[in-house]
């Protein structure tokens, strides 16, 4: 089993901001879980769904231009 990350290192990997993730959390829109009052991410999980996302924000930029 692989070690759980922190917001600071997701937002690092993802290069987003913290509130940005936070809000996502709110949102359920990633994985998480609750350790005491602390979020942290499993990698693999957010990687699922980083990879499901990208194609369609590629899609999305392609048709503004």
């Amino acid at each position: 089993m692989k070690p759980l990350i922190d917001i600071n290192d997701l937002a690092t990997l993802l290069k987003l901001r913290k509130g940005t993730l936070y809000n996502l959390v709110y949102l359920r829109r990633i994985p998480f879980v609750k350790v005491g009052r602390a979020l942290r991410f499993n990698p693999a999980d957010v990687d699922q769904i980083v990879r499901i996302v990208r194609p369609s924000d590629q899609a999305a930029k392609g048709r503004r231009s």
